[in-house]
This record gives structure tokens, C-alpha cells and sequence, in this order.
């Protein structure tokens, strides 16, 4: 019986638990999303664009902001740093099935109206392909990277981790 009970109980209060609202300071209610900036060198604007929608797709679903078209009470700024890839486990002789890629981003999160840095970290994220169709794979791979980055400076922001 008690476990029936727990059963039913259990997702009520998993519910009720949210990381969203945490940490954001009460003042800052608009986020200024600053167009993302490529200074990796890569060569694709490609990333950059999926990089700044996909961010702005994650924090519009997370409604812990209002996001404005400039001037809000916090701004993010978000530079790639570097996109690196690599061969993965090729032994002499070998032919090459894997490679590596990693996404480097630089995150400055500023509070205007107390005109002060929340925090400045670097954020990264390395995703593997299939070397076979490279373009393609490379380009899932990069969208993936970018997904996952997109989810960890949501969580930076609103959870002060």
C-alpha cells in the first residue's frame, strides 16, 4: 500500500521541482540576446546562425525572460571560439572510420541595469561522425554540439551553476 502511495505521489512532487527561476535576480525580467559572433576560423556561417536561433529557440520555451530586441535588463553575449576536429583512434594502417569534432563558446552573461558581469565562462561540447558522407555528419555533429551547448547556458543562466 505505502508503495502504491509513493507511486502516485512521485510525480507530483517531481512536478513541483524546477531548475528554471533559481538563480535569475528579481530585477532582471528582458534578456538581450546578442547576435552570436564566429571567431573559430571555420569558414561556415552556417554554425553561428544555428548557434544564435537555436539559443534564442531555448530560452523563448524556457519563459524565464522576456527576450528583447535590445536593451533588456541582462544581455548574453556568445562567441565560438574554435571548432576542432580530429581523427578518433587510428592506429597506423588504419583507415579513417570517426572523427571528432568540438565546439568551443565563450559566454559573457551582464546584468545592465547594475551594470555588472554575472558570470564569463567557456562552454564546450564534442560530438563524433560517421567519415562517410563527411559534409553531412560533420554538419549533425555541429548541430548537436550546438543543441547541448544551447541546453548548458540555459542551465547556466537560470541556475547559477
Amino acid at each position: 500500500m505505502i508503495k502504491f502511495i509513493f507511486i502516485l505521489a512521485l510525480p507530483l512532487v517531481v512536478s513541483c521541482y524546477s531548475f528554471t527561476g533559481g538563480s535569475i535576480p528579481n530585477h532582471l525580467k528582458s534578456l538581450y540576446i546578442v547576435p552570436v559572433e564566429d571567431n573559430s576560423g571555420f569558414g561556415n556561417p552556417l554554425y553561428r546562425e544555428d548557434l544564435n536561433q537555436t539559443i534564442v529557440d531555448v530560452f523563448n520555451s524556457d519563459n524565464s525572460f522576456i527576450l528583447s530586441e535590445g536593451g533588456g535588463d541582462a544581455e548574453l553575449t556568445i562567441k565560438i571560439l574554435s571548432i576542432n576536429e580530429s581523427a578518433i583512434n587510428l592506429q597506423a594502417g588504419q583507415i579513417e572510420s570517426e572523427r571528432k569534432v568540438v565546439l568551443t563558446c565563450s559566454v559573457l552573461y551582464y546584468d545592465e541595469i547594475k551594470q555588472k558581469e554575472i558570470f564569463r565562462k567557456n562552454f564546450s561540447n564534442e560530438q563524433t561522425y560517421d567519415v562517410k558522407n563527411t559534409q553531412v555528419n560533420r554538419d549533425e555533429a555541429l548541430l548537436k554540439a550546438i543543441e547541448q551547448i544551447s541546453d548548458d547556458i540555459l542551465l547556466a543562466v537560470v541556475s547559477g551553476w
